[in-house]
């Protein structure tokens, strides 16, 4: 449970340095989902104002708990946009630590496309990228997958 808790407070801390800081002020919009691949597991995420989110998840790896939080860059203009909906290629990264007999911490880096169909509160995505390890001596792992989000709608992080 110790670790659990040490390692959700690395990642806050370690998304929340990666995000801009005209990024901090509101969250537009925020999804849930599932995130199929590796790791395998629950997908959130925290779009802010401009091209600006934030991935968090939980799941399995290898056998192994893990959690992640990236923060992810949007552009809408680098893929032709489809007649219906709206495509995104995205570059992002951030801590990603796996729990369990095989635990490790590291670094994971995505590239993704995400498509959210017109009229419809879907996203659908895609990602690939290595992910670094920090311990046992160093390596290089694959992450990534496909997974589907709902997304509910916007929360303010300001009073009013």
């Amino acid at each position: 449970m110790k670790t659990m808790i040490a390692a959700s407070l690395l990642a806050a801390g370690a998304l929340a340095s990666a995000c801009p800081a005209s990024a901090a002020g509101e969250v537009r919009e925020v999804g849930v989902g599932v995130a199929l691949g590796e790791p395998i597991g629950g997908s959130a995420k925290l779009w802010f104002d401009g091209p600006w989110a934030a991935d968090l998840g939980a799941g399995f790896s290898d056998g192994n708990a893990a959690l992640w939080a990236d923060a992810l860059y949007h552009d809408w203009t680098l893929l032709p946009q489809p007649s219906n909906g709206r495509l995104a290629a995205y570059a992002g990264g951030g801590p990603q630590i796996r729990m369990g007999d095989d635990a490790r911490f590291g670094i994971r880096t995505v590239v993704g496309v995400s498509y959210r169909p017109a009229g419809h509160d879907l996203e659908l995505y895609a990602e690939a990228g290595p992910m670094f390890r920090m311990t046992q001596g160093g390596h290089v792992d694959g992450v990534g997958g496909v997974g589907l989000r709902v997304m509910l709608g916007g929360v303010s992080k300001k009073s009013k």
